[in-house]
């Protein structure tokens, strides 16, 4: 005589087993995710101020800016890619990609760049085509370091320099999308520093003639 097989259902102890067997497997794999979302991110900040660098060299080469004098231009990340002439007034270059223009970090206003004569001329030098910071690129926000925005070469345009630059790139989320907060100057040699959750007010200035001797840590 055939026996009749009855389905029946999981059994409240296999049913939290498996609930366990999930909460375990989803406690190891959340960490790994997001640890490897953030070295992703700051693998992508390093290479965003390595881009700049090659940028600012061609921002000088080529007197992008039109005031006939060879320098870098510091006053902030997205005037690289919006900078009116200080004398074709109206023209203007794209020399960074929007995304890494809007996620500069000292534009939360569109304030522009206070005006002044530009030398010889009777030209108002540029302000910036207005551009908020939207968002992070890759997690990460990006600015001019203030010690390079206040004129340090005397020619008369603080915003731009004509022996050096330094540019930081923080962490826009704090141990979400990234760790480490990272500056690199006219030498290319990127250095990281772990400031925490005090990301966001540090490393404005360059920390040092030699950032190692304050904790820095150049990058590979």
């Amino acid at each position: 005589m055939q026996r009749t097989r009855h389905a029946h259902g999981m059994t409240l102890i296999e049913l939290m087993i498996v609930i366990s067997i999930i909460t375990i497997v989803v406690a190891l794999a959340v960490p790994n995710l997001l640890s490897a979302k953030s070295a992703a991110n700051e693998t992508s900040a390093i290479g965003s101020l390595r881009g700049i660098v090659s940028i600012e060299a061609a921002f000088r080469q080529n007197d992008a800016d039109r005031n006939t004098v060879s320098d870098y231009w510091t006053a902030d990340l997205s005037g690289l890619y919006r900078v009116e002439s200080q004398v074709l007034v109206g023209t203007g270059i794209a020399m960074i990609d929007p995304a890494l223009a809007s996620a500069d970090d000292a534009k939360e206003s569109p304030a522009g760049i206070p005006g002044a004569l530009v030398p010889g001329t009777a030209v108002t030098a540029a302000g910036l085509i207005p551009m908020l910071r939207t968002a992070g690129k890759s997690g990460y926000l990006f600015q001019t370091m203030a010690a390079y925005r206040t004129d340090p070469d005397n020619n008369g345009q603080p915003w731009t320099n004509t022996s050096t630059y330094g540019f930081q790139a923080r962490p826009e989320d704090y141990a979400t999308s990234g760790r480490n907060t990272y500056i690199m100057s006219d030498a290319g040699v990127s250095y990281s520093l772990d400031f925490g959750n005090n990301a966001a007010i540090n490393g404005a200035a360059w920390p040092a003639a030699n950032p190692t001797t304050v904790g820095w840590k150049p990058v590979q």
